[in-house]
């Protein structure tokens, strides 16, 4: 019995070597596979530190993943989808107050009234103006006087700085960091980076290798040391 396969094994070694490799490859895409997934189930990160600078850790996705985040924006781009490698969106939101400005104001304009009876008592009144609703500028506007002003009007400018960085961080995720330079609050973000996908030459890969197996001229096992051609299964 033993002579019997000694003999099935020499004759059909190749066969049984290269089956075995096929398995083993499967084996190794497989649980690859599975461990991708198990990874992608990880909840992505978002956070804002002390100094008003939003953190993100995310993955890479193709860009109909987009519509399920922010359809708006993806019905907007996707016409361009197979050109966009990248895309950031937020909204940015920093609440200035000045409290009460006792000063004289520039006189801009002026009108002559006729002349107020001063019998009766001048009782200064704080009369509050606010913003239509809307979501890019509001405001609140009190003006403490002793008649109701016939009409104002707000000019206003707001400046700020963004710097946006995004990196690896090492386990399969990238860290994009926003860092508003006045403060102010990040909300809302859509952060996309497209998916990176290898073609079938690229993933071949040549370098040095120390190797244990089965020697199959000379028939024994043993230890090389070489070069070999990679192929990256993930």
């Amino acid at each position: 019995m033993k002579e019997l396969l000694k003999k099935f094994y020499n004759k059909f070694s190749s066969w049984i070597i290269a089956i075995l490799t096929v398995l083993i490859v499967g084996l190794v895409a497989y649980f690859n596979y599975e461990l991708q997934k198990k990874q992608k189930k990880i909840d992505e990160i978002e956070y804002t530190d002390t100094t008003s600078t939003y953190h993100k850790h995310y993955y890479e996705t193709k860009f109909k993943e987009l519509k399920k985040v922010n359809r708006e924006l993806y019905d907007s781009l996707k016409q361009y989808k197979d050109k966009i490698d990248y895309i950031v969106q937020f909204y940015h939101e920093k609440e200035y107050n000045t409290g009460q400005v006792h000063t004289k104001p520039n006189i801009v304009d002026s009108v002559v009234y006729d002349t107020i009876p001063f019998t009766v008592p001048l009782v200064a009144k704080t009369y509050e103006y606010t913003s239509e609703p809307n979501d890019t500028f509001q405001y609140k506007l009190n003006v403490n006087s002793f008649t109701e002003p016939n009409w104002y009007s707000i000019n206003a400018k707001v400046k700020n700085k963004f710097t946006i960085v995004n990196k690896e961080d090492g386990n399969g995720m990238n860290h994009i960091t926003i860092d508003p330079e006045n403060g102010g609050t990040i909300s809302s973000p859509t952060i996309y980076k497209k998916e990176k996908k290898r073609t079938f030459w690229n993933r071949f890969s040549v370098g040095p290798s120390v190797t244990a197996g089965y020697d199959l001229v000379n028939k024994q096992w043993g230890i090389t040391a070489g070069a070999s051609v990679m192929f990256v299964l993930k």
